[in-house]
């Protein structure tokens, strides 16, 4: 025996325990990677992988612990530790051939075959062992090597060999989504698979059967000068290594996932804005179509039906004064039709401004909502003050309208439901934004529950409008209120460089 086989036979322990390192790490390597979800068909197969690293790993630290036990105390193993250790070979072994069929089988054969086909190689091993004890008749002990090499003969051996097939088929599934370079991992890992199992397997332990009898470990000393055992642990160091980075795929395809995600959801949120951005635009049409349908109505009410009371006005007073005293009885009955004219006339100049008051085409936002809480003061008989903050200045016709509207609104609200004593209107300008809260001491409300129920109860219309139209031209609104605290309404509307412009205009002018 040339030195170096002297040395691997003296340090025989420290091979083992390497070699059930290297089975165990990859065992447990793939049990944590069976736990992600992936379109492959490996995620699923390589659990029985996982499960035949850690017994056959187990398996070889008891086989170190055995030889251990020899060299230190002169124990022999006992039948019932034989027993177990063969147990966890053979186990190992089903789990290997598990791997192949379910990797190979998994889209094609059923759950149920698959169980068979491994019973069905678990019940050949069974019948060859009964027919070489029958025929051989060895000893009990001579009977353990044979089960050992029986198991590494029908088990091992195919158990690899589909193993490898199994591997190579999923490599080419790898190089179809675009991952050559972990099949080429995988090619590394079937390799070292097959190595194990067709060289690893065959030389086992000399026992009565063929061909061990010739092929054995004794004769793998001989020809490579290292024990079998080595050889097993640096293939299996490589099968460990090589599945390791091939299951770097596993997050490729999860970020490859993401991304994809990333990408559908930005196509979303980009569609998003577009609709919202298509939405704002409509919006503004509509409230522009809107204002425009109201002015138009507002002066043809009083270019034409305004212009005909007060010439039917003009005239009933004429025939009045021709009439004088002569005709008492009619003069009384054109004085009320008179004062029928004359209240349509007054109830045409208020629905008029209430569709577009001229103040605010003539005079602006301050001028027109000091005219509409005064009006709002005397037709509801509450108190109402206005407070300006800020040099208050003309602004675009939108932005306007917009405050203009939603505190016509508010106070509309204040007047039909709050039971206010008092209500206030405060108009707040400065250099980046404009703001107008609308404020009574009435009953108060809870805003969640009429906005939730808006357009569903027939209620919250006036906050849903509000709301849009603050939303109308990128601002934000507010509303604060509490049942019996009374309510708050602020709307705040950024004011853009177009605004200040206008603002500027205005002042030099």
């Amino acid at each position: 025996m040339n030195p170096i086989s002297a040395f691997f036979v003296r340090n025989i322990i420290p091979v083992f325990f390497f070699y059930g390192l290297a089975f165990f790490a990859m065992g447990l390597a793939l049990a944590l990677a069976s736990r992600h979800k992936s379109e492959f068909k490996f995620v699923q197969a390589i659990r029985p992988l996982a499960a035949f690293g850690l017994l056959h790993g187990l398996h070889e630290w008891i086989e170190m612990f055995q030889k251990i036990a020899i060299l230190t105390g002169g124990h022999s193993p006992t039948v019932v530790e034989e027993i177990v250790r063969l147990a966890l070979l053979i186990l190992s072994f089903l789990m290997l051939l598990a791997f192949g069929i379910w990797l190979l089988g998994s889209g094609n054969v059923g759950r149920w075959q698959q169980y068979g086909s491994i019973s069905g190689m678990l019940g050949l091993w069974a019948l060859g062992l009964v027919v070489v004890k029958s025929v051989l008749q060895p000893p009990p002990g001579e009977l353990i090597a044979l089960t050992d090499a029986l198991a590494r003969y029908s088990l091992g051996i195919p158990g690899a060999l589909l193993g490898t097939w199994a591997l190579m088929a999923q490599q080419r599934t790898f190089h179809e989504h675009d991952m050559p370079q972990f099949g080429r991992d995988l090619v590394w890992c079937a390799t070292a698979l097959f190595l194990y199992g067709v060289i690893g397997q065959i030389f086992v332990r000399q026992t009565v059967l063929v061909p061990s009898t010739v092929i054995n470990s004794t004769l793998f000393l001989q020809w490579f000068g290292i024990p079998v055992q080595l050889f097993r642990g640096v293939l299996a160091t490589l099968l460990a290594f090589y599945m390791v980075r091939a299951l770097r795929a596993f997050e490729l395809e999860t970020r490859r996932r993401v991304e994809a995600a990333n990408l559908e959801n930005a196509g979303l949120y980009q569609e998003a804005q577009e609709r919202e951005k298509l939405l704002g635009d409509l919006l503004k049409q509509v409230v522009g179509a809107q204002e425009a349908e109201r002015q138009r109505i507002a002066r043809e009410l009083h270019d034409a039906t305004g212009q005909s009371l007060t010439a039917i006005a003009l005239g009933l007073r004429g025939i009045e004064t021709i009439l004088g005293d002569n005709r008492p009885q009619v003069v009384k009955q054109l004085r009320e039709v008179k004062s029928f004219s004359t209240n349509a006339l007054d109830e045409l100049r208020r629905i008029i401004a209430d569709l577009r008051p001229s103040q605010l085409d003539d005079l602006g936002l301050a001028a027109a909502l000091q005219w509409y809480t005064r009006t709002f003061e005397q037709h509801h008989s509450i108190p109402t003050d206005f407070i300006i903050k800020g040099r208050p200045a003309r602004l675009p016709a939108e932005y306007e309208t917009v405050l203009f509207r939603i505190t016509q609104e508010a106070l509309t609200n204040i007047a039909k439901h709050a039971h206010a004593s008092r209500a206030s209107v405060t108009l707040e300008t400065c250099t980046s934004q404009i703001c107008v809260t609308i404020q009574d001491d009435g009953c108060g409300f809870d805003p969640k529950t009429i906005l939730a129920g808006a357009g569903q109860q027939q209620t919250g219309w006036g906050l849903l409008g509000i709301r849009e139209r603050a939303l109308l031209l990128g601002g934000h609104y507010e509303i604060d209120s509490k049942s019996g605290f009374g309510t708050r309404v602020r709307a705040s509307i950024p004011l853009e460089k177009e605004a200040t412009d206008v603002e500027n205009t205005a002042a030099l002018g």
